[in-house]
């Protein structure tokens, strides 16, 4: 009864052993993994749910496999809440597998077991999100995905000698880097290093630490308006599903109801930007970016952006050598793109 458990066991401590010492040859498989899913969709049938069903797998590998060579170079941050651990995890997870869950639903339930679904999700997710912008001093800001893609590079080159003032001095700078090295007293604004941040006393200057550009501001200042817009992000993808239930799903009204919240939201963070920390800033150009993502919703796309695009995709495949077949079946796959993908609720 024990031995095929043991077997199991012994299986997974190897896999874990070969993960933490090849990160390279592991992102080799899983970007093969990834790029099979672009090859199952329109081979077998019911393609597009076994495309993002491997897809999605292909996401969950990464992110399991960024957790162990984490915990193997002992880069897992530890000043992380449980809490705030364990709904980013589930964020990040729902946010792999929701375009699967969705079709899935759809195979199974029809439209309104899609529907049905999507609020579920949007539910979910617009819970953790308010959990983790009120009740988690390290989130403010809440990414997409919460916990992103590990940047290996910089695991790999953690060494296993055992240089200990250098050591010291990169952890030292990680959190300087990071914004976590000091902190600020509420009452009295003094910035007060931590203890577990300190150089080593060849290379201390003495100096009080710096908390990046938001050290000139009152904590209670940015605390309120990145609230207030976080709120407006948070909210919009609910208020958008209201919105298409009252006037349709490819309602004018529901399109520039979710296009105001989100601009609404962007322009309070940017009118406030110099409290914002380093990462809160990409995550902001990223919310920027995705902006685009406007002009393949409905029914901006239906009524604009479709023609521009066939248009140029033909004039492409006409007029550029060995670019026609490509180019006819780019343009077959962008109506099933645009409707799988193109969501409001998605950002």
């Amino acid at each position: 009864m024990s031995s095929p458990l043991a077997e199991v066991q012994n299986l997974y401590e190897r896999y874990v052993k070969w993960v933490s010492g090849n990160p390279s040859a592991l992102a080799d498989v899983e970007l093969t993994v990834k790029w099979l899913s672009y090859f199952v969709a329109g081979k077998i049938n019911n393609s597009s749910a076994v495309s993002e069903l491997v897809y999605s797998l292909s996401n969950l590998l990464v992110f399991f496999n960024d957790r162990i060579i984490e915990k193997a170079s002992k880069k897992t941050p530890d000043d992380t809440q449980p809490l705030e651990r364990h709904l980013n995890v589930l964020l990040t997870t729902l946010e792999y597998c929701e375009v699967f869950i969705e079709l899935s639903a759809h195979k199974v339930w029809g439209t309104s077991g899609r529907w049905f679904f999507i609020v579920v999700m949007q539910t979910i997710k617009c819970i953790g999100r308010l959990i983790l912008t009120l009740f988690c001093q390290n989130t403010k800001i809440v990414r997409n995905p919460p916990i992103p893609a590990l940047n290996r590079k910089t695991i790999q080159t953690d060494p296993h000698h055992h240089d200990q003032p250098q050591s010291d001095n990169a952890s030292f700078r990680d959190n300087l880097a990071d914004g976590s090295s000091a902190i600020v007293l509420k009452r009295s604004g003094r910035v007060m290093r931590k203890v577990n941040c300190s150089p080593s006393l060849t290379s201390r200057s003495w100096k009080p630490p710096a908390t990046g550009s938001s050290s000139h501001q009152p904590a209670e200042y940015g605390g309120k308006f990145l609230v207030s817009a976080e709120m407006l992000y948070i909210a919009k993808p609910l208020i958008h599903l209201a919105s298409m239930r009252k006037f349709g799903t490819k309602s004018w009204t529901s399109y520039l109801i979710a296009l105001a919240l989100d601009s609404a939201s962007l322009r309070m963070y940017y009118k406030n930007r110099e409290v914002l920390s380093k990462d809160q800033r990409v995550e902001l150009s990223r919310r920027c970016v995705s902006m685009l993502l406007y002009l393949m919703r409905s029914p901006f796309y239906d009524r604009y952006t479709h023609d521009k695009i066939a248009c140029l995709l033909n004039g492409i495949g006409n007029n550029v050598p060995l670019t026609g077949s490509i180019a006819r079946l780019i343009l077959s796959y962008i109506p099933h793109w645009q409707e799988t993908y193109f969501y409001m609720w998605s950002t």
